[in-house]
């Protein structure tokens, strides 16, 4: 398949959300971009609009542009949306094999070792490559489209989490692993209860952290950026 410029522009700004390489509430400046990547600003202009379709940028008339930071509302949407997509996309997969579960199995150790160094950009990039193992045999493909529509925001989310609640880290592996014997016992509604739990709570104590307007996480963001 041939990606445009606009693609790869998109790829790579998703890339510097999803890596933390632009932080939470961070000033976007589409022309900085075009002259960066040496590209047209129509270009760059149309790659940000699919941007904020996936909840990664927002606009704010007559402020500009940002980095997505979540409020209480779209932590909880996008929580309780990724777990019926992922109950959902187990449901319509075969049942796992030996391999898939080793390979989870490996990853819940490579969050312990994570636990142990602190490094949640890291953590946030294998919670992405977890989940996604766990949908990739799901035989509805649109289903599974819908599923990785979320990745960013369920991302950005993880990341805010990681920055306001570094102890979430604590435990990791273990939660992980909650996931990963569920999925083992071959019963979809099994593991729809678990995934549940697992995004749930991670909401539930995230909701202190976070203010109940999109506006108002925005400007949270920005007073954590002018502390670093």
């Amino acid at each position: 398949m041939m990606h445009t410029v606009v693609d790869q522009i998109r790829g790579d700004l998703k890339q510097r959300i999803l890596s933390g390489t632009w932080r939470l509430g961070s000033r976007i400046f589409e022309d900085e971009i075009a002259s960066e990547l040496n590209v047209s600003r129509s270009a760059v202009r149309e790659a940000v609009r699919l941007l904020e379709q996936e909840g990664l940028i927002v606009r704010e008339a007559h402020r500009g542009l940002y980095v997505a930071s979540p409020s209480n509302r779209d932590a909880l949407e996008a929580a309780q949306l990724r777990a019926v997509l992922e109950t959902e996309a187990v449901r319509f997969s075969p049942p796992p094999v030996p391999d898939q579960l080793a390979e989870l199995e490996n990853i819940c150790g490579d969050f312990e070792l994570i636990e142990q160094s602190g490094d949640c950009i890291s953590a946030v990039q294998l919670d992405r490559t977890f989940h996604s193992l766990i949908a990739q045999n799901c035989r509805n493909d649109l289903l599974l489209r819908k599923f990785h529509e979320l990745d960013g925001q369920i991302a950005i989310f993880f990341h805010w989490f990681m920055s306001q609640v570094p102890t979430r880290i604590d435990g990791i592996g273990e939660r992980h692993r909650a996931l990963v014997r569920a999925l083992a016992s071959g019963d979809p509604t099994a593991y729809g209860a678990a995934v549940e739990h697992h995004y749930h709570s991670a909401v539930e104590e995230l909701a202190s952290h976070l203010p109940d307007t999109a506006r108002a996480a925005r400007n949270l963001a920005q007073r954590v950026l002018d502390e670093a």
